[in-house]
């Protein structure tokens, strides 16, 4: 029975979390909305505008110019080390559980066994790099199903030198091995998937892994509370008490305050770990993973092997404990390379309203800008799902969001000084999103635009009645130079009017109609021109 009870625990706390994590989202969404239409005190007045940054000194042409790598190639190398640094890791990590697949199966005990099921878990690390890297969703599927063949003819190839040291010349036969590995493959594969498919997804992914590590915590109050019920009732003391006190609830009841305090102070140590930058996002993702892959893969052992609970426990416990070290390991080494650009700060100012639209746009384009430098932006509904963090998490979950909120002079210059302007240890950078009330962000707005080197516009839906677009156009052409900023247009734009709000000022403007994969990748070249990481080209 222990088997089954930790399959529907597992399977439970999934289920609820894709039930209870877009809840989180939606009240959070809310309250930001909340937090922004308030007017408490007075209106913050924005600094007077500072002399324009003079523009850079153009290069001047040398004989041997040194062989520096372009930014574009740097981020390139950056993605193909961090790859093979996450496959390395899940392929080493999910070795015990190979070895233990042999034993329990009474397999032989031989190299190409051992590697069939850490093979086919070693490729959960394309959707696992895909989180860090920011690859689209149709290059992760390419990717995958390259690895995986790659992965089965890799069996086939070790299948064949393992032969002459057990006396046996190797054979076309042994091609069948790759079938075997793709069979095993299709078993072990679509639960996992599912499940990080799950937790996540996009819109749920900044939530989802504090949600479910919540739930399986305060899941063990019901799945250990069964049993010490069941421990009571088997003496003749105890079943007297429990049916005479509180019930067949008793287990549940004792532990469930304790083990709710265990869930809320765990979620306190993970937000204040992430706050000290002991891990990022993407790696408190991928630890979320992780330990679900295991789980699944331990309670499909103990269904099978109900004798060996013990070596399935132990051996799940060393995969998992052994994945955070290597996985910041491997992710510090993977990021030193050498040539990488200095750190330019990203401002991106864009028309409220358009949720899909914000998202795609920080999908797209954002979250391939934190390996260059920082973010800085505007919070608002429209993209809390791409940055919500553990530390917004628990100030929304013990009701003290507010304190997020620039409201006075003081909230925005220690705002201001806290800027993020670090790496995480995965080598990204983070987003940093300021929280403002309508008497407070124009002020916000202009200092972020005097700190930052690049500027995105994204004005797709703009028209007369954006006026907050308006004044931040305004604030822009006071403050930055024309090529540090880069307008985002389509046919919802109101051209004529942005014209005439952008007065003298004429940055580059680039058409970017949704789902426009070549438009996306030549408005990043333009941010990265923009930023000076790449030679000045044609305005578009």
């Amino acid at each position: 029975m222990l088997g089954a009870e930790l399959s529907m625990f597992v399977l439970n706390a999934v289920l609820l979390t894709a039930v209870v994590a877009p809840l989180v989202l939606w009240r959070y969404r809310r309250a930001v909305l909340a937090g922004m239409m308030d007017r408490p005190g007075t209106t913050l007045v924005p600094p007077q505008a500072q002399p324009k940054p003079p523009a850079p000194p153009a290069a001047v042409p040398s004989a041997a110019p040194p062989a520096v790598p372009s930014a574009a190639q740097w981020q390139a190398r950056v993605q193909r080390r961090v790859f093979w640094a996450v496959f390395g890791v899940v392929f080493v990590c999910a070795l015990p559980l190979s070895l233990l697949f042999v034993w329990l199966g009474d397999l032989p005990r031989t190299p190409a066994h051992v590697y069939l099921k850490a093979g086919v878990l070693a490729t959960l690390a394309v959707p696992m790099a895909t989180v860090l890297v920011g690859w689209m969703l149709r290059r992760a599927l390419g990717l995958w199903l390259a690895t995986l063949l790659a992965m089965a003819l890799a069996g086939v190839v070790l299948s064949m030198l393992q032969r002459p040291f057990f006396g046996r010349a190797p054979s076309l036969d042994q091609l069948y091995n790759a079938v075997v590995f793709l069979q095993l493959a299709a078993v072990t594969l679509p639960v996992p998937l599912l499940l990080l498919l799950a937790s996540g997804a996009r819109r749920v992914r900044g939530v989802a892994p504090i949600v479910l590590a919540a739930l399986l915590v305060f899941g063990l109050a019901p799945l250990v509370g069964l049993r010490l019920t069941t421990w009571l009732t088997g003496t003749q003391g105890g079943a007297r008490w429990v049916l005479a006190g509180p019930g067949l609830d008793t287990g549940f009841v004792l532990l469930a305050l304790p083990v709710g305090l265990l869930a809320w102070w765990r979620l306190k140590r993970v937000a204040r770990a992430y706050e000290a930058k002991r891990f990022s996002d993407a790696q408190l993702l991928l630890r979320t993973w992780w330990l679900l892959v295991v789980a699944v893969e331990a309670v499909d052992l103990v269904n099978a092997h109900a004798d060996a609970v013990l070596p399935v426990l132990a051996t799940a416990a060393l995969s998992i404990a052994a994945f955070r070290p290597l996985l910041d390991a491997a992710l510090r080494r993977a990021v030193a390379v050498a040539g990488r650009p200095p750190p330019r700060t990203l401002l991106v100012l864009r028309v409220f309203g358009d949720t899909a639209r914000s998202e795609a746009l920080f999908d797209r384009l954002v979250a391939r800008w934190r390996w260059f430098g920082p973010v800085t932006m505007i919070a608002a509904p429209d993209v809390v799902a791409r940055t919500v963090d553990p530390g917004d998490f628990l100030r929304f979950a013990t009701g003290d969001i507010a304190t997020s909120f620039v409201t006075t002079q003081d909230d925005l210059q220690r705002r201001l000084a806290a800027l993020d302007t670090t790496p995480d240890p995965d080598g990204r950078y983070r987003v940093n999103e300021f929280c403002c009330r309508d008497s407070s962000w124009q002020a916000t707005v202009v200092q972020l635009i005097e700190r930052a080197d690049a500027v995105v516009m994204d004005l797709r839906g703009y028209g007369p009645q954006r006026a907050g677009c308006e004044y931040e156009l305004g604030e822009l052409g006071r403050r930055r130079r024309a090529e540090q900023v880069l307008l985002l247009v389509d046919d919802s734009t109101d051209q004529a009017r942005l014209d005439a709000q952008l007065g003298p000022l004429r940055p580059p403007r680039l058409q970017l109609p949704r789902h426009d994969a070549r438009a996306t990748a030549a408005a990043f070249d333009a941010l990265l021109q923009a930023a000076g990481l790449a030679a000045r080209g044609t305005a578009a």
